[in-house]
């Protein structure tokens, strides 16, 4: 049961396991990772944690396993430390952004498989060109990001000593790697696709990511898409904590 501490209710470790349905030893690494708050403990060196840390380990279960790339990876540890710090003012920010996020990623990922399931390079009837940092906002990634495809040969030769535009084909092919490289092929697994693709037959460069038994490219980017969508009811279920969380 819990027990009072200076008329606060205050939870051992195995109460508040039992409270989350995180084990005890999951508890311990959150706290030692600092994505929980402060956590005191008795003279018998026995810890005894308050009502919001039942918020913060749940906070935790809700993000960890969420980490399907960098972006999100990135966004999800913004909301661990809001909550850490018990700043609900930018807990809620943090979610909100982190919630806008695995929505670009779904809109992407769509996208991005629908292009691997068609012709790459098909231009559309959308003529615009966009910087390098536009193009990379709307595929999701960084500038820093395209700059190393470029360096990989990823995007092909551009002219040198010219500042480079990024038109729909171009973004394509980009959305096309992001999701390659997202759902775990490697780079040099990615170059060699794209490289047989440019100069050779799009159907025998899909062949160099499908295994033999079965449809790997499909399979991997449906699995990558429904992470996403999981991933979108955590930010609904974190989204929800926050009404709890304002009533400690």
């Amino acid at each position: 049961m819990p027990a009072e501490k200076n008329s606060i209710t205050v939870y051992r470790i195995g109460e508040l396991s039992r409270l989350t349905g995180v084990k005890a030893g999951t508890i311990r690494f959150y706290e030692q990772c600092g994505f929980i708050g402060f956590v005191e403990r008795t003279s018998n060196n026995y810890r005894f944690f308050r009502r919001r840390h039942i918020y913060q380990v749940q906070v935790c279960r809700l993000v960890f396993g969420g980490f399907v790339n960098r972006r999100l990876r990135r966004e999800s540890r913004k909301v661990l430390d809001a909550s850490a710090r018990w700043d609900l003012g930018a807990y809620e920010e943090a979610v909100a952004n982190y919630q806008r996020a695995v929505e670009e990623d779904i809109v992407g990922t769509r996208r991005a498989i629908e292009i691997c399931m068609r012709q790459m390079e098909q231009e559309t009837g959308e003529k615009s060109l966009y910087s390098k940092k536009q193009a990379a906002a709307m595929v999701g990634v960084t500038p820093e990001t395209v700059r190393g495809w470029e360096r990989n040969g990823l995007l092909g030769q551009c002219e040198p000593y010219r500042k480079r535009m990024y038109g729909q084909a171009l973004l394509n092919r980009m959305y096309v790697i992001r999701l390659l490289l997202d759902t775990g092929y490697s780079m040099m697994a990615v170059k060699s696709f794209l490289q047989e693709y440019t100069h050779g037959d799009p159907k025998s460069a899909e062949g160099l990511l499908t295994a033999p038994e079965e449809e790997e490219l499909r399979y991997r980017s449906d699995r990558y898409l429904e992470a996403l969508l999981h991933l979108r009811e955590k930010t609904r279920q974190l989204w929800e904590l926050k009404a709890e969380m304002e009533k400690v």
